[in-house]
């Protein structure tokens, strides 16, 4: 009977505890090893075994993220997974040793990785409330699963190759996606650091109340994974989103056009372009990019707050309390610094347009009591 009562008691203290008291720090170490060939240099070869051990980490990791009871309830696939837990893992080289023989030497990479469970379920429900965000992080896991690939299929041929100008070739091309993995990762760490204060002004604060140190530092690391590689769609729009709270439209603006030409149905790349023709009073135009964002996404917040309040810009009421009508109920209950001012700003501009901005609903009170019919 004590024991059902322990038990008992133990429920009823925990049920009340945010989720943050149950964190987890996981710790996983792990090994991987390159035997070098006869066309493979050591820094090559480190470079291989250290990505090779990362990625044996982020896959263990994955295993172990599979387990969480968040992760169980919103039925997450192998990918997202594989995505949410490389947005938050922290990877540390431990120690690097040369194993095998004078013939076939190999380097023997030892890494050990972190998640913290907290900001792991932080990180999935924000993720879950933007299908912006959520699809640039997708991407971005097709694009290592596409580069390791890759990598295997070069390291495969270079080790048989016996011409060396062949051979060279190849490992100029091994070299690239080398760089590219390295990129990709040092672009995550920005994007996880910054994007989510972006779009929900959390942490610190979002990217404008960051200190010019942080932003020069993600500015220099974008800068550096455009150069490896101009393709890389996120690594653009973040530099753009950072360049546009420094003030700087025409940087923002050419990096945004880099993407839109690649790809015109970046719904991120979209809405930020269409910020920026609204900063520069280009209000039709930014509307044509915020109806496109609408069609992919119809009920994003960001899109409804910022249309509407172009609208207003336009002088056109109706429109504009629509769309902040709209943005008013769906983050209603929404208490995040960012968005209670930008539901002050649209409470101002409804109430401008002869509105009235929805009320907060009354809190529950207990029911006045009665007095007694009898007396004593």
């Amino acid at each position: 009977m004590k024991k059902y009562l322990a038990t008992a008691l133990f429920l009823l203290l925990t049920a009340g505890l945010p989720p943050s008291a149950f964190a987890e720090v996981k710790t996983i170490e792990v090994g991987s090893g390159y035997v070098m060939g006869d066309n493979d240099s050591k820094i090559m070869a480190r470079k291989i075994a250290t990505q090779e051990a990362q990625r044996k980490a982020l896959e263990h990791a994955g295993t172990f993220v599979e387990t969480l009871t968040i992760v169980k309830d919103y039925k997450l696939t192998k990918d997202e997974i594989t995505a949410y837990t490389a947005g938050v893992i922290e990877t540390k080289v431990l120690k690097e040793e040369m194993r095998g023989t004078a013939e076939k030497p190999e380097i023997y990479i030892n890494v050990r990785c972190k998640i913290d469970t907290d900001v792991l379920m932080k990180q999935i429900e924000r993720y879950r409330e933007s299908e912006e965000l959520k699809e640039q992080l997708m991407v971005a896991a097709q694009e290592n699963e596409t580069l390791k690939k890759e990598r295997a299929k070069l390291i495969s041929e270079l080790s048989r190759e016996k011409d060396k100008t062949r051979a060279d070739d190849t490992r100029k091309r091994l070299d690239l996606v080398l760089a590219k993995a390295e990129s990709n990762d040092e672009t995550a760490k920005v994007w996880n650091n910054y994007a989510l204060r972006e779009q929900f002004g959390e942490g610190q604060g979002d990217t404008g109340m960051l200190a010019q140190a942080e932003l020069d530092n993600a500015s220099a690391t974008l800068n550096k994974a455009v150069r490896i590689n101009p393709e890389n769609q996120r690594a653009r729009v973040m530099l753009a989103a950072i360049y546009r709270k420094e003030g700087k439209l025409d940087a923002a603006e050419h990096e945004l056009r880099k993407v839109l030409k690649h790809h015109p149905n970046n719904p991120y790349a979209r809405m930020q372009y269409g910020r920026i023709l609204r900063e520069r009073g280009m209000y039709r135009e930014a509307l044509e990019e915020f109806r496109a964002v609408e069609q992919r996404r119809p009920g994003g917040v960001h899109m409804l707050f910022q249309t509407g309040m172009t609208y207003k810009s336009l002088g056109e009421c109706e429109p504009t309390l629509s769309y902040l009508s709209r943005f008013m109920r769906k983050t209603r209950h929404d208490r995040r610094p960012k968005f209670k001012r930008m539901r002050r700003k649209a409470a101002k501009v409804i109430r401008a347009c002869g509105g009235h901005p929805e009320r907060r609903p009354p809190r529950d009170r207990p029911p006045r009591r009665q007095p007694s019919r009898f007396r004593y």
